[in-house]
């Protein structure tokens, strides 16, 4: 690979376009006057009508655009839909009557970015992001007409909450620095409850029947991760006991009015009735099956079999009492495995990995999400949960499980494969591969790549109309699995940190070059999509090696790593990239930082940057000062654009701009890997898509959804 290298030592880094940090400031407004002005002429115009006539049909026969699993509340069905025209909750009604809680407060530039409904399913509790920004505060929206809506200003962005007999608790404050607060639903004044660690903290609030609360801590801005468990009637303080974890990870909870399961490199299970009488907080691993002989005696926690290798990323627990039934969500490598295990078999399966128990398995190679803990009529724990897959050609998939019968998916898939390149050291790097169609496997097409691969978060093939569009004008997706996310576990994860994070480029450009060699993409045929960190990956690689892509889209990047703490949430980020205040850091982030290895003369490829005003994560100077860089030093007749939107955010823009935004980046990339989009009259239904019934990640990858957002 040709590699524009540059490992000496740095002297201070130049910033000739600092000034554009300034949003305000004359200079940048005539700037960024400029910038619309080329967006308004680009050559790819002409590619677009076709484009959105593409989108349009994928939009229009997809039956089901359900970002987020269904649950199930009191009786009632809870579906979130997002479409052409943005986002609604449904409720459907024991007598099949349906209403949107939703019409009139959800507005055309808002976002849902969390919902979920009281056990009783009295009222849904939402929490909604306006314009992109990533605003905090609840909508508590009844699910019956003629009962009053509340909004509730103080809660948090992104907040966690529970409901325990009457109260509804959940995490208040800023992004990082939370409260814990008590309210009824319907009236009545906050209450705030005690901690028992002291501020500032950052909690995540898990709740269950029975007024059962769990807690994680972690104090700010920097601190050990603890656990706490309560039961709390709604009168007096909570008791907060300590839960003793002897040092394991935890990755996946679920409890119901007895017994708490907690995941990470194994299972264990937590009596919360010994609990509340005072017994030690230290939950028992579970070994053999469960409820082998007859129910666990008093006081002794339920068993299950050794877990098959893979971390559990999401449990479930199907039904009351302390023999529950029990889903598992695992990651194997780049795939999912789910077990759905009826009450009283064994979890985990036998030693060849087969389910045991009367446990379903499905293995799925694209992104997989279990619902929400459901609860009957009654507001107990119910025995099935929902299920949510994606499928990158066509769409997604729900079906309501409870280990009664197999898990059926679809007949008619995509033709995901797994592919390996080789990084800059030899190691091996995962790449799915979706193909325009089951036969075109190993042929030649235009392909889009897209990439994360950082904070330990996986990039997972997932549903985006932007993405379905692209297979069907006959191109191949590459999802790349590089160091620094969580695909393959914490050491891979690692290993794309601080300065491994230079190998995470690597990777990338190793994969683009992979699929060439493969003859998977003809020559000058690879494009790129990404965002946030993937696209801090993108545009290391197309600056350090030019040539690599004919095509690039990049949201919302970081470009200066030399003074990426500066302003959003980088000051959190220091675990991940490094300190620029430490020389030796410095050195490695200069080393990949793609404002810093701009060369001027070179030929780059066409760029399109997108950004939006409201972004209180990466800031959008990050991307304007690379692509006035970019600007200047190009040679060749690529286009270098800026597509700013001021209502967009770090996940993304309303449903209208979304769409706008997808159709430029469609034109742009096609046109730079000679894909071009079918022309004439629109085709029929799609009867691969299977009916209606629950991205960003892993989440969709297209540049109208939601992208996988750096944790802080």
């Amino acid at each position: 690979m040709a590699d524009l290298d540059h490992r000496a030592a740095h002297p201070a880094p130049a910033d000739p376009y600092r000034w554009l940090e300034d949003a305000d400031a004359p200079r940048t407004r005539a700037w960024l006057a400029d910038q619309r002005r080329l967006l308004a002429v680009r050559p790819q115009r002409s590619d677009e009508p076709a484009w959105a006539a593409l989108l349009d049909r994928v939009e229009r026969e997809a039956p089901d655009r359900t970002p987020t699993p269904p649950a199930e509340a009191g009786g009632l069905l809870f579906r979130h839909e997002r479409g052409p025209d943005g986002d609604v909750l449904t409720v459907r009604h024991p007598d099949g009557t349906r209403r949107a809680p939703t019409e009139g407060v959800i507005g055309p530039g808002d976002r849902i970015a969390g919902w979920q409904p009281e056990p009783h399913g009295r009222f849904i509790a939402v929490q909604l992001h306006r314009d992109g920004a990533e605003t905090g505060g609840l909508h508590l929206l009844p699910t019956h007409p003629g009962d009053r809506p509340r909004h509730l200003p103080d809660a948090a962005p992104y907040a966690t909450l529970a409901f325990t007999g009457e109260a509804l608790v959940y995490t208040a404050g800023t992004r990082t620095e939370h409260t814990l607060v008590a309210r009824h639903p319907a009236d009545g004044p906050a209450r705030r409850l005690a901690l028992p660690v002291p501020g500032p903290v950052r909690l995540t609030l898990h709740g269950g029947p029975g007024g059962n609360l769990l807690l994680r801590t972690r104090p700010q801005p920097s601190g050990p991760v603890r656990w706490w468990a309560t039961r709390w009637t709604g009168r007096a303080v909570p008791d907060w006991q300590p839960l003793d974890l002897d040092g394991r990870r935890v990755t996946a909870l679920d409890l119901n009015e007895t017994v708490c399961f907690l995941a990470g490199d194994e299972l264990l299970a937590l009596d919360l009735d010994e609990l509340a009488r005072g017994a030690t907080g230290r939950p028992a691993p579970l070994v053999a099956p469960l409820a082998v002989g007859g129910p666990p005696a008093a006081g002794e926690p339920p068993v299950v079999a050794e877990a098959p290798a893979g971390p559990v990323t999401a449990l479930r627990v199907l039904g009351p009492g302390r023999s529950p039934g029990l889903a598992l969500l695992r990651r194997l490598g780049t795939t999912h495995r789910l077990d759905v295990h009826r009450p009283g078999g064994a979890v985990g399966g036998a030693a060849d990995g087969a389910p045991g128990g009367g446990a379903t398995a499905l293995h799925w190679p694209a992104r997989l999400r279990l619902g929400a803990t459901p609860y009957d009529r009654h507001g107990r724990v119910g025995g099935s949960v929902w299920l949510l897959a994606d499928d990158p050609r066509y769409g997604t998939w729900t079906r309501s499980l409870d280990g009664s019968g197999p898990v059926e998916p679809p007949e008619r898939r995509a033709a995901l494969r797994t592919l390996t390149a080789a990084g800059r050291d030899g190691a091996p790097v995962p790449v799915t591969v979706c193909d325009p169609g089951p036969q075109d496997g190993g042929r030649p097409a235009p392909t889009l790549l897209t990439v994360y691969g950082g904070f330990g978060l996986p990039l997972e093939p997932a549903w985006d109309p932007a993405l379905e569009a692209w297979l069907r004008a006959g191109g191949r997706i590459a999802w790349v699995h590089a160091r620094g996310g969580g695909e393959l576990g914490p050491a891979w994860a690692a290993a794309g940190r601080g300065a491994g994070k230079s190998a995470t480029v690597d990777d990338f450009r190793a994969a683009a070059a992979m699929l060439v060699e493969r003859g998977e993409a003809p020559a000058g045929g690879l494009g790129a999509l990404a965002a946030s960190n993937g696209a801090l990956v993108v545009a290391a690689a197309l600056t350090r090696e030019p040539g690599l892509l004919s095509a690039a889209v990049c949201a919302a990047p970081l470009t200066d790593l030399a003074r990426y703490q500066v302003g959003g949430l980088g000051r959190l980020w220091a675990e991940e990239y490094g300190d620029p205040a430490d020389p030796q850091a410095l050195r490695a982030l200069l080393d990949y930082s793609p404002y810093h290895r701009v060369v001027p003369g070179t030929a780059y490829p066409a760029v399109l940057f997108a950004t939006g005003a409201n972004d209180a994560r990466v800031p959008p100077w990050h991307a304007w000062k690379l692509c006035a860089a970019l600007g200047r030093a190009g040679t060749g007749a690529a286009p270098v654009l800026l597509d700013h939107h001021d209502s967009g955010g770090h996940q993304g823009r309303p449903a209208a701009a979304g769409r706008e935004l997808a159709v430029r980046s469609l034109a742009l990339l096609g046109a730079g890997t000679g894909l071009v989009p079918p022309v004439g009259p629109p085709a029929g239904p799609c009867t691969g898509l299977v009916p209606p019934d629950g991205p960003c990640t892993g989440p969709p990858a297209g540049p109208s959804g939601p992208r996988p957002r750096p944790q802080s």
